[in-house]
This record gives structure tokens, C-alpha cells and sequence, in this order.
């Protein structure tokens, strides 16, 4: 909709237009999307939606106003004169979502293609920025359109110099519609907030503002601020004649804040003297750069887009004829027999396997589901492919299965496979595992890039050898045939180039040592699973339901009235009409009812900390004893999935159902163990590393202190509560324990001063005067922490102790957000990546040893820093012996590695 034109005789003809970039994009990332319940996503796992609203805003823009000058402005990342004046100016606001942290670089990218200069000054807002630039362009007789729906920026409305262009989603859900775009001029600014421009920031000032953490009048709200200043005019003046004020918490507040008022006036105060000039040829509208358009476009799979672009396609690969196949299926013994003779002679060959689930697939395969391989795919050479069709071989199944076995088990030929675990799955069934494994595609690809979400064969194939699809199945193949030939051909291309960046990477070791031989023994551990005892479950389920119900009733009874206590919203209302809400706000503009802002308030009322328990226990019946029964295998076990590609740091994660997320911090959350039972006649073991992030971190940063108590076994809890909450008599030291545990794990995780305020229960002066004093004690980790950040930037990734890597994309970025993320994430690898590495070293080691023993013990289970085994009874305790010794012994570091045993019939008892 273009701009209805000013009837002013003396309107400028010429516009700028100032983008509200960050406002936009965050509405866009918070928007519903028609006809879609889950955010926009690309195949790469990379969420989209933030990227494709603001993209459609943009180009709408560009079609319908035809600007002769345009910006986006965005915000510096730093902090500004704001925070110095006030310092908990914004402190409320929650962290920005990683899916919509990751967005931001292409959203950088999306200005750029359009050629859209983007402008931010240190120390200012973008604000700032967007009302300086205004006053300047009507200096020199430019109109200025902001486009914003932020209702701070109608204080730089001024006819006909200044506007505002409102962009307002159809797909949202109004009490009343509104149209599409409006046009902020003084009059439109008056009907909507009862002032004109020139008081808007006396209204703000009054009124405050929860989402920046402006505090505003006390008692005076919205209502309220607009009834002053169309009495008084301004702040001062209402400041001075307070007396005349009828409303008497108004004339109190007045009487009681002027201080506060005037700063929250300040505060909501854009200024238009920030250092930047008004570059009008770098802002005049250009045309797109149409091939980085069609670059980009393609990249995030925005399909009408990148046909919209693609005359500029030239050099790309779209229209690239596919290279022939030659691909066959073998039915016949003498077919397979010449095959395998020709194996005997390949250097290196690829292959795949079929079943009910694609080969190829961007994840590993789990263990729980009992299936077989229904046929083979080999491929010796780029292009060709034989796919053995076991369902329909001549001579039957059994006699394909001689010849392949000897050459799939046979650890002299080298082979490689895309997912080996799903591989040793598949086979299994035939009475043998494949050997002689020198690549596994999917985990080459997971170590030379932990941080991608999906690893399809295809999707590096392409990437790696510049490899395409083979099409659609011809006929004579199924789907299922055709794909497994396709996945073989890949591989054998894929490996060797994968497996020549690892070498150059420095990753060949953790890769063949650790990563390749774990895979097997991950099936095996999923294959085993976990005993369930039913029972507990049901009586847990029992008392929890109970409880629940005591708690809903003293909510209720606490709270005035009924409500939906699992709604959010309505706990948010609640809050709210009892006047105790944090004042926090969701990017949705609700009441935040997050655990953090409960906490908080729970530390002063009774409400909050009833809904944290509600939660806590109404979580503990839905995703655990509610919901684990019916996952229960025939043979009465949990089959789980253990999964290696997955996390950034290295760690292995669980799923189906995630067992490493049982709560055990609680009496009642341990207690879901307690379902988790040996078999008759056997024991469950578990050994867990004590402290091993911690040993870790002294070993790491080589700090005096932290290395002097671990070697001398001192309890380095007791040691931080002397030294940096200065505890001498037991009394002082047993309280003080409790505080510097938390604060020992909290830095070895990079915390920020509000982080550790929410998790000791203290302000942030006081969390920043504990980390200053804790580096002080621990200079090592203090020096550690500085220099972290520092080589990431240099090479955009961090090592752990082994070489594994984890790439750093952000911490180069602009936005300050982002950048202190990265760099937490940054100070967190060499500590999390090596921690998984021992512990991964450590199960190879007691599964070895396992086996050389005899002792008929079998993994079932690892979770964080702890391995669950289950051993026959009679050899439990010597079973426990060897774990210990084994997972002790797994590496040699500057600091002892002690693990602590348990042994007992359940999960809980052995702990």
C-alpha cells in the first residue's frame, strides 16, 4: 500500500526511510504463520521463519514506497548511556532465543543483497540512531518515515518532517481488525495515546515501561499518566503542583518519586544527537545484487524467491544434467560370487543398507525397533552401484548371506558406510557385525561440523564431490532399492574427501579411536535397554496425581480463584491482578510466568512457589511415570536411543525417551529411578566421575589453587567457601559450602553476574563482587576465561583437550547478544568436548575390559559423567571394582579422576 501524500502545501517530496530493524524482526520471529503450527525450517534444520517474514516485509516495502533513500538500523550490541544512568534498564528482559540468534547473520545478508545500508552507533540505541538521522534529513528538507510499531517512536512524530509507518500482521487475531499499513502523523499519535508527540515522553516517563524495565510512577499506570499530562502538560510542571492532584495515590507518587519520574523520563527520552551523519548517497535505493539474491535464497530453501532470482543463476548448478547411473540388483548367486571376488581386489568400497527406513539419513538409526537389512548395496566406483536383494534372491536369503558376510565382517577390507550403528542394527539379525570400517560419513561429517542439525548423505555428497541425486527410482526398482544403490555410490565418493579434512583437521584420532568404535557398542547398549518395574510407576503416578490435586485446590485457595494452573497465560493473569508480577513480559507482550521469573517472585510470595511445585511435580507424572509405560518394550525394557551426532560439545544425548533428563534433585525426581530395576539374580552398578568438569577446569586453565586441592584431595567446595566467601568457623563454613558449590559449577559454565544472582538467590552487585573475588582466588581460570574468547576469535572454533572442535560462528558478530553467547559457548567446549571425550574413552575401556573378564556384565546406560551396568549378582562387586579402575584409568591429567560406585537392585538405589 503505498503513502497516501501529505496535503501540506510545504511537504518534502523526497523520503528517508528508517527501518526499526530489530522491532521487526522480532515480531517476525514471534508471528504465527498461516497455515503453519511449527516455525519455517530448512532441510539444514536451520529455522527460517524471522528470515522470511522480515525478507516479505522488505521487498514490500521496496514494491509499494519506491524510497528514494533507505536504512535498516539496528541495535550495536553494547551497552549504552541508558544502562550507565539506570542499571536496570532492560535488566528483565529474557535472553534472545537461540533460533532467533541464529537468523540474525542472514538477516544481515537479506540487507545486503538488497543493498540496504545497516547503521548502528556504539553507546546508543537504534532509537537513537533512527531519531537523530530524522532530525538531520528535516534539516535538510527530507521527510522521514520510521518503520516501527514501536509506540516510543511517535515522540519523534512532527508534520509533515517525521511520520511513522505501522506494519501490522493480518494473521493475528485483533478484538478490532486493522488495516495492513497505517500512517502515524500528530493527529494519529493523539487518538492513540490521548497526547500529542511533544508529551509522549512525559506520558512514558509517568507510565513507565515493564519491557524495558522502566519504572515509570509508582501506581500511576497508563490510564493514570495520560490523566496528568493532560492536566499539567508535562512532568515538571505536575512535579511542582502535585498538591493539585485529586487522584490520591497519584498526588502520592508524585509527592514521593521525583527522582524516579524524572529518570524514567530521561530514560524514554530518544535522543537526536547521536555521532552519525546523514550519508545520503550511501542511503539512496539501488537495485539488488540478484546473483548474492539467488545465492542466498537457495541456501535457505526460500523456493518462489529463488526462482525470482534465477536469471542470475549462471554458474550455479540447478540446471546441471544428473550423471548417469549404473546401477543393477543382483539375484543370482553367480552374480554375487564374481561381486565379492571383485571386493577382494577394491582398495576401497561403500555400502548400504535397506529397510524400512531410508539409508542415508541425516541422523543415526536407533536400536529400539527389530528389523533386519533386506538388502546390500556395494559400490567400487563413482556412478555405479549393485544393490543384493535378499527378500528376492534366487537361492534364498542364506545363501547371499555366506559371500557378503565374508566380506562385511572381515576387518582386512576397507569399507565405509553413512551410519554405522544403524548398520551393526541391521545385521546383526544375521548373526554377524560389520568390520574392517574405516569411515562412517554421517559421524566424519558430525566432527568436522558438530553445530549442523542434519547431516543427509545427499546434502554432503553434493558438497563434497559436487555429487547430485540419482532421480527417481526407474522401473524394475523400488524406492526403497533404488535409494540404498544410491546411498552406497555416495558414500564410497564422500569418504575419502571427509575423511582427508579430518586428517587436515587434526581429527583422524578422536575419529577412529573413539567416535568409530563407540558406534557399535551404542547398539548394543540400546539393544540391552533398561528393565522397567511398572509398579513403582503406577503407585508413584498414584501419589503424584494426589498431590496434584492438594496443590491445585491451595493454589486456587491461595490464588482467590480458579484457573487453568498449566496455562501460562492465565497464571500470567493471575499474577497480574494480584499485583505481584514480576512486570516481565514475553516477545508476545504477556506476562512472563518463565521458571526464572517465578523464582524470583517466590523468594517474597507463597503463589509462585506453589506453581513451581505444581510444575515441577505435574512434569514428573506426564513425561515419566505417565508417560514410560506405554514405551515398555515385549521384553518388559526401555530401548532407548543413544545419539552420537547430535550435541555441539561432543556429548551423547538420549531420546525416545530421554533418560538423561530424569530430574534427581529432588526426592521425588530420584525416585523415577527407583522404576529402573536389574534383572533376577543380577545387580545394577553405577559409577559416576566426581566433579569431573571441575578437575577438568583446573587441569585446563592450570590454576595453583584449584590443582593444589584436587592433588591433595582436599574438598574443593570447603577450599572456594574459606577463600572467597572468607568461612573460618564451621558454623560460617557449612553455609557457606552450599553457596560456593554452586558458584564452583556455576564459572566452570561462564555465568554472568545475573545468572548467578538467579541461582544463589542474590542481587547482581553482589554476583559480580562473588566472580570478581572468585577470580581473584583463581587467577588461572580468571586468565583462562579472558583468553578462551580471544582464540576463538582468532580461529572461529575451540579444541578440547583431544582435538575435538566446535565451530564458534557468532563470536565475530556485531550484535553483542550474540557475541557474548559465543563466547560462553566458547569458554564451555574445552571443558564439556573433553569431559566427553573421557567419559566416550572411558566406556570403550570397561567394555573391553567387560569382555576380556567374561563377566557377563553388559552396559545399559550413559548418563553426563555416569556409565549404569548390569551385572549377575555374584559378580557384582568385582564387576564395580573393575569399572572403577577402568574409568580412572581412562586418561592421565594434572589432577586425580575418582569415580564414585554404587551398587543395588534399582537405578536410584545404585547411585
Amino acid at each position: 500500500m503505498a503513502r497516501k501524500q501529505s496535503t501540506t502545501p510545504e511537504a518534502p517530496t523526497e523520503r528517508v526511510y528508517l527501518i526499526d530493524s530489530m522491532s521487526h524482526i522480532f515480531r517476525a520471529f514471534f508471528a504465527p504463520m498461516s497455515g503453519r503450527s511449527d516455525p519455517l525450517t530448512n532441510t539444514q534444520g536451520q529455522v527460517t521463519q524471522a528470515v522470511f517474514i522480515f525478507t516479505s516485509m522488505l521487498r514490500k516495502l521496496l514494491a509499494d514506497e519506491k524510497p528514494h533513500y533507505i536504512a535498516a538500523v539496528f541495535e550495536s550490541g553494547e551497552k549504552t548511556f541508558r544502562h550507565e544512568t539506570f542499571t536496570e534498564y532492560k535488566a528483565h528482559r529474557a535472553e534472545m532465543p537461540d533460533d532467533l540468534t541464529s537468523q540474525l547473520p542472514y538477516i544481515i545478508r537479506v540487507c545486503e543483497v538488497f543493498n540496504i545500508p545497516i547503521l548502528n552507533s556504539p553507546g546508543f540505541e537504534a532509537d537513537d540512531v533512527i531519531g537523530t538521522l530524522a532530525v538531520q534529513a528535516a534539516a535538510r528538507g527530507l521527510q522521514s518515515v520510521i518503520v516501527s510499531n514501536d509506540k516510543d517512536m511517535c515522540q519523534l512524530v512532527r508534520d509533515p518532517w517525521v511520520t511513522c509507518m505501522r506494519q501490522n500482521s493480518q494473521n493475528v487475531k485483533r478484538k478490532e481488525p486493522v488495516p495492513p499499513v497505517e500512517w502515524c502523523d500528530e493527529a494519529w499519535v493523539e487518538n492513540k495515546f490521548g497526547v500529542p508527540p511533544a508529551q509522549i515522553i512525559d506520558l512514558l516517563g509517568l507510565m513507565g515501561d515493564a519491557v524495558d524495565n522502566i519504572p515509570g510512577a509508582p501506581g500511576i499506570g497508563a490510564k493514570g499518566a495520560v490523566q496528568v499530562v493532560k492536566q499539567f502538560g508535562s512532568i515538571e510542571n505536575a512535579l511542582k503542583g502535585w498538591e493539585e492532584v485529586k487522584h490520591k495515590s497519584y498526588r502520592e507518587s508524585l509527592r514521593d518519586n521525583a527522582d524516579l519520574i524524572r529518570q524514567s523520563r530521561e530514560l524514554a527520552t530518544i535522543r537526536t544527537d547521536v555521532p552519525v551523519e546523514l550519508d545520503l548517497e550511501k542511503l539512496r535505493s539501488r537495485p539488488p545484487d540478484r546473483a548474492a539474491a539467488y545465492q542466498l535464497f537457495r541456501e535457505l530453501e526460500f523456493q518462489s524467491l529463488t526462482r525470482e532470482f534465477s536469471d542470475a543463476a549462471a554458474g550455479f548448478a540447478d540446471a546441471e544434467a544428473s550423471t548417469p547411473r549404473r546401477y543393477r540388483i543382483i539375484r543370482k548367486r553367480s552374480e554375487l560370487d564374481t561381486l565379492v571376488r571383485s571386493l577382494w581386489e577394491a582398495e576401497h568400497w561403500g555400502f548400504a543398507l535397506s529397510d524400512s527406513t531410508p539409508a542415508g539419513a541425516g541422523q543415526q538409526g536407533g536400536g529400539r525397533a527389530e528389523t533386519k537389512a533386506t538388502g546390500v548395496a556395494i559400490s567400487t566406483a563413482a556412478g555405479a552401484a549393485a544393490y543384493i536383494d535378499l527378500e528376492n534372491f534366487e537361492e534364498g536369503a542364506e545363501a547371499a548371506l555366506g559371500p557378503l558376510k565374508d566380506v562385511l565382517a572381515n576387518g582386512l577390507l576397507s569399507k565405509s558406510v553413512h551410519d554405522l550403528k544403524r548398520a551393526v542394527a541391521l545385521l546383526e539379525p544375521y548373526g554377524f557385525e560389520p568390520e574392517g570400517i574405516t569411515d562412517d560419513t554421517l559421524l566424519a561429517a558430525y566432527l568436522l561440523d558438530p553445530v549442523r542439525s542434519k547431516y543427509e548423505l545427499s546434502d554432503l555428497a553434493r558438497e563434497a564431490v559436487g555429487a547430485e541425486s540419482a532421480g527417481d527410482a526407474p522401473e524394475g526398482w523400488t524406492e526403497m532399492q533404488w535409494r540404498a544403490a544410491e546411498a552406497a555410490d555416495l558414500t564410497a565418493q564422500t569418504a575419502g574427501v571427509l575423511h582427508s579434512r579430518l586428517l587436515e583437521q587434526g581429527l583422524e584420532t578422536i575419529y577412529m579411536e573413539i567416535e568409530l568404535p563407540l558406534a557399535p557398542l551404542l547398539h548394543r547398549m540400546e539393544r540391552a535397554g533398561l528393565r522397567v518395574d511398572t509398579t513403582v510407576l503406577s503407585e508413584l503416578s498414584k501419589y503424584l496425581g494426589v498431590e496434584l490435586d492438594k496443590l491445585t485446590k491451595k493454589i486456587h485457595e491461595v490464588a482467590g480463584r480458579e484457573f487453568k494452573i498449566s496455562s501460562p497465560k492465565q497464571v500470567g493473569e493471575i499474577l497480574e491482578e494480584l499485583n505481584i508480577s514480576s512486570g516481565r513480559k514475553t516477545s508476545t507482550g504477556r506476562i512472563s510466568t518463565s521458571k526464572a521469573v517465578l523464582e524470583e517472585l517466590a523468594q517474597t510470595y507463597e503463589l509462585p512457589r506453589l506453581i513451581i511445585e505444581y510444575r515441577e511435580l505435574d512434569k514428573l507424572k506426564t513425561v515419566y511415570t505417565d508417560a514410560l509405560p506405554n514405551q515398555i518394550g515385549a521384553d518388559g525394557r526401555i530401548h532407548g536411543q543413544l545419539n552420537q551426532t547430535v550435541t555441539a560439545t561432543g556429548r551423547l544425548s538420549s531420546s525416545e525417551p530421554n533418560l538423561q533428563n530424569i530430574p534427581i534433585r529432588t526426592e521425588l525426581g530420584r525416585s523415577i529411578r527407583r522404576a529402573f530395576v536389574a534383572e533376577n539374580g543380577f545387580k545394577l552398578i553405577s559409577a559416576d566421575y566426581s566433579q569431573l568438569e571441575l578437575r577438568l577446569l583446573a587441569h585446563i586453565t592450570r590454576d595453583p589453587e584449584m590443582l593444589d586441592a584436587f592433588q591433595k584431595g582436599d574438598d574443593i567446595h570447603a577450599r572456594t567457601a574459606r577463600l572467597v566467601f572468607g568461612a573460618k568457623t564451621p558454623e560460617e563454613l557449612k553455609e557457606a559450602r552450599r553457596f560456593a558449590k554452586i558458584v564452583n559449577f556455576a564459572i566452570a559454565y561462564a555465568v554472568e553476574p545475573f545468572g548467578l544472582s538467579q541461582r544463589v538467590g542474590i542481587s547482581r552487585k553482589e554476583a559480580r563482587k562473588v566472580i570478581d573475588d572468585y577470580y581473584e582466588t583463581y587467577k588461572g581460570v580468571h586468565r583462562f576465561m579472558e583468553e578462551v574468547p580471544v582464540q576463538a576469535r582468532e580461529h572461529g572454533y575451540v579444541r578440547s583437550i583431544y582435538g575435538r572442535i566446535r565451530p564458534i560462528p557468532g563470536i565475530n558478530d556485531r550484535n553483542g547478544n550474540i557475541r557474548g553467547r559465543a563466547e560462553r559457548e566458547a569458554i564451555n567446549m574445552p571443558i564439556q568436548g573433553t569431559a566427553s571425550d573421557i567419559v566416550k574413552i572411558a566406556m570403550l575401556r570397561v567394555e573391553e575390559a567387560l569382555k576380556r573378564e567374561n563377566t557377563g556384565a553388559r552396559m545399559l546406560m550413559q548418563v553426563h559423567d555416569e556409565l549404569l551396568i548390569e551385572a549377575p549378582e555374584a559378580e557384582a562387586e568385582s564387576v564395580a571394582a573393575l569399572v572403577r579402575r577402568e574409568m580412572e584409568a581412562a586418561v592421565e591429567l594434572d589432577v586425580p579422576l575418582t569415580v564414585e560406585v554404587g551398587i543395588g537392585d534399582n537405578w536410584m538405589d545404585a547411585k
